[in-house]
């Protein structure tokens, strides 16, 4: 990633608590396996400027990108690498869901630390012209005893009940067994661009197309892998302030749905990754103006 957008990323998206707080009295969603964390956004114009900039690395691999004109290659990703039409109207593009997934990837690789296993760009396909299906996320973290894959989600809109009720339409799907092989298969697709060479995962999937009659969920569990589903919400935040915007997300999730009990017989995690922020629909509406404008990216 330009050192440019890791700085931003870390000044801009500021890490604020860990839920349960006690002292802010808010307990932690009620799915949450870890704790749930919080951040704030300081800026809006940086916070357009990284969602704008970070299209370029969420598109392409570090390696497609280094020494390359950035401007044409963004130009490039909004034509075959995510959804994109500029013929339509400004209300249906602020829906589109790259705006929210290139955050969740910037946060992931800068704050959380979690390397890309390859660019998201790489499961777009310009004929189907629909969002990137799978997880929004397809990052890992290598320990010396455990592979995390960090497959998650976002959702980006002005009102957090719509992002929370989204995520719970389909999270049983999210973490299952089956989603996870399906998502493991597509990977396999593209194991020739891996951005992350010599993880665990690119051996499993070697292992199984020597012998496809193996079980990849056996076989992730052997090498003792596990799922991490972070679920970030952007949202706005309400007048009432930063920690009762936050308070809301679990009080709302507690009050309409229950704790789930998963399909899913690999290790996991799920948390959330909260940011409340102000003018959720103009930082949206200034990142497709930038868009329209051609706006030359930061070095």
């Amino acid at each position: 990633m330009r050192q440019s957008l890791l700085d931003l990323i870390e000044k801009t998206i500021v890490y604020q608590y860990d839920l349960p707080n006690t002292t802010a009295g808010i307990s932690k969603t009620i799915v949450s396996v870890d704790n749930d964390q919080c951040f704030k956004s300081i800026d809006k114009n940086d916070f357009t400027e990284i969602i704008y900039n970070s299209i370029l690395e969420y598109s392409f691999n570090e390696f497609e990108i280094e020494n390359k004109d950035y401007d044409k290659l963004h130009y490039i990703a909004l034509q075959k690498r995510l959804k994109y039409n500029p013929d339509l109207d400004l209300d249906q593009k602020v829906k589109y869901g790259f705006l929210g997934e290139v955050v969740l990837f910037s946060v992931l690789y800068v704050l959380f630390k979690s390397q890309p296993l390859i660019a998201r760009g790489y499961f777009y396909n310009p004929l189907e012209n629909s969002e990137t299906k799978g997880y929004d996320s397809y990052h890992l973290i290598e320990n010396n005893n455990q592979t995390e894959l960090w497959f998650g989600e976002v959702k980006f809109h002005k009102k957090y009940k719509t992002g929370i009720d989204s995520i719970f339409k389909n999270i049983d799907k999210a973490i299952s067994d089956d989603y996870l092989k399906t998502n493991v298969f597509a990977i396999s697709n593209q194991i020739n661009n891996l951005h992350y060479k010599g993880s665990k995962i690119e051996t499993v999937i070697k292992d199984w197309e020597e012998n496809p009659y193996l079980s990849i969920i056996d076989e992730l569990k052997q090498h003792n892998m596990k799922l991490v589903y972070p679920v970030m919400l952007l949202y706005e935040e309400n007048d009432l302030g930063y920690d009762d915007s936050i308070k809301n997300i679990p009080k709302y999730i507690q009050e309409k749905y229950t704790a789930n009990t998963f399909s899913i017989t690999v290790d996991y995690s799920i948390f959330f990754i909260l940011v409340p922020m102000k003018d959720v629909k103009l930082i949206k509406q200034e990142v497709i103006k930038w868009i329209e404008l051609k706006k030359p990216l930061m070095s």
